[in-house]
């Protein structure tokens, strides 16, 4: 009986050392051996903590801390599913503490989500990071570019405005919300935004550019060509910053070199491009007005042969079909400027006037008072005519016909006339009904240069 006893004795004691034991383990030597496996991990030593933190988990699978180890210790190792899954584990275990911050798992599943284009899944985690860790601004600027991925820049913006609200100096966000601005309409608050995010990092080339858009909308040409030239600097960007500097340019009047600058991009635009279009279309205007034709026919032709719907580079080549095959139009449209008002008075004399006087409005529009010859109507009594000639391919309005009416009360004219290398719009036509105006189109104006 005492044996028993005894034997009792010493079986509890000995179990009252292996839970002692057990506890000592678990309280100090385990975390030692998982704390070892993190610095293990930290130092490279993917491998061996690989295995040590799997057998791990086989005796204790709801450990939070373990699992998040393990996908630290495979996004080390580059496997990104594999680091995924374990931290979508840490989540569904959902015991947080210092060691293991919900906020940290979701970021680091939220990035792989990202690099792996899972789009919906990412959006889902930063949204989540946004209630996590609102004072983050990072989640918020993730948030705004997944919505602006998604084409939908409504839902975007307030995001990238809160992540700027959140780090001012984070210029990133401001090139986005200059962006999106410009492209919803609103210059003035894109232009506001895309000047601070240059300010605060002077290498966003896109920055750069879409301030120049800016600008050059609003008419401020010299700082939007000075944008442009900074955007230029990024390859990708180039083709498009040299069209708006070149349109820029244009609009200042600068044809020559305008048409410069748009060569040089044309020579970077991706053959049958989009840009490759729109570069030869600036081409073709710029050498339009500098009375370039064989320039301006020719690109676009070019862009006849790759989109025959282009804008109106159709109904441009209509306009000029007589200048690709009649010298006589040709000569005329090309003509210097004294030249052109040579033929405008020869003109003039062809109907049967004399001129009495001749104003050069510029070198496309001439404007003459002219009589009837004495003598050119039997018993018919000397009376003015209002001449103007346009040289243009754009349909001549009715504020240009109007415009005649007035002068013809000024001048005394009893009658006007309007001829023109293209054609009247409708409005114009309607204008003249029941007054003394007639206007002569592209193929009269052909037939009294011809007689010349």
């Amino acid at each position: 009986m005492d044996d028993f006893i005894s034997i009792l004795l010493i079986g509890g004691i000995i179990g009252v050392v292996a839970i002692f034991a057990y506890y000592v383990a678990r309280t100090y030597l385990v975390p030692k051996r998982v704390e070892e496996l993190a610095e293990m991990i930290r130092q490279g030593h993917t491998g061996p903590a690989i295995s040590r933190l799997q057998k791990m988990i086989e005796e204790n699978e709801r450990d939070p801390y373990l699992h998040f180890l393990l996908g630290e210790a495979y996004s080390k190792q580059n496997d990104p599913q594999s680091a995924a899954t374990e931290y979508r584990q840490t989540i569904k275990i959902a015991k947080w503490g210092p060691q293991v911050k919900e906020a940290t798992v979701r970021s680091k599943l939220a990035k792989i989500y990202m690099v792996n284009r899972n789009y919906d899944e990412a959006k889902k985690e930063y949204l989540i990071l946004t209630r996590l860790d609102g004072t983050n601004n990072e989640n918020f600027f993730q948030v705004g570019i997944l919505f602006e991925t998604a084409n939908l820049p409504d839902k975007a913006l307030p995001y990238f405005k809160q992540s700027a609200k959140l780090k001012p100096n984070h210029a990133d966000s401001f090139q986005h919300i200059g962006t999106l601005e410009y492209h919803l309409g609103n210059l003035a608050d894109a232009k506001l935004a895309l000047t601070e995010a240059v300010k605060l990092n002077p290498n966003l080339f896109s920055a750069h550019y879409y301030l120049g858009m800016c600008l050059k909308n609003q008419k401020d040409y010299d700082w939007a060509v000075k944008e442009f030239d900074l955007a230029a600097k990024d390859e990708n960007l180039k083709g498009r910053a040299l069209l708006g500097k070149g349109l820029s340019l244009m609009e200042k009047g600068m044809l020559p070199v305008a048409q410069v600058e748009l060569e040089k991009g044309l020579l970077v635009a991706p053959k049958g491009s989009d840009l490759e279009l729109n570069m030869r279309y600036a081409i073709a205007a710029c050498a339009e007005r500098k009375r370039d034709f064989h320039t301006a026919i020719a690109n676009w032709e070019r862009i006849m042969d790759v989109n025959a719907k282009f804008r109106d580079v159709n109904d441009k080549l209509k306009a000029y079909e007589e200048f690709r095959t009649d010298d006589t139009i040709k000569d005329f449209m090309i003509a210097a400027p004294g030249k052109f008002e040579a033929q405008s008075r020869a003109v003039v004399e062809t109907m049967g006037y004399k001129v009495v006087d001749l104003n050069v409005v510029d070198d496309s529009e001439v404007h003459i008072l002219a009589t009837e010859e004495e003598g050119n109507r039997r018993n018919a009594k000397k009376s003015n005519r209002l001449v103007y000639i346009l040289r243009t391919t754009d349909l001549v309005p009715e504020r240009t016909v109007r415009a005649l009416h007035e002068e013809m009360r000024s001048k005394g004219a009893n009658k006007a006339v309007c001829l023109s290398t293209s054609d009247f719009s409708s409005q114009a036509h309607a204008f003249i009904q029941s007054r003394p105006i007639e206007l002569f189109d592209r193929k009269q104006l052909i037939q009294l240069l011809r007689a010349i």
